[in-house]
């Protein structure tokens, strides 16, 4: 089964949503991780999307050193 390509307002929905749900900060890794367990694809790469999302103000994200990455939230 293929993965459907969100784009625009969906995506950003689809995103803030799946950041609520979690109720904690994820990784990069970890977004990826369920986008593709609910086989969907944000329309860049899952880091350039998540970035994109920060500079707007949507969502918030900091480089963890615990973490070993971006960490994000909303």
């Amino acid at each position: 089964m293929e993965n459907r390509i969100l784009k625009g307002e969906e995506a950003d929905q689809f995103i803030l949503q799946l950041l609520r749900d979690a109720g904690h900060p994820l990784t990069t890794r970890e977004v990826q991780m369920e986008t593709q367990k609910r086989l969907v694809r944000c329309p860049d790469s899952t880091a350039v999307f998540l970035n994109k999302l920060r500079l707007s103000g949507a969502i918030h994200g900091e480089m963890s050193k615990e973490r070993r990455g971006w960490i994000w939230w909303v």
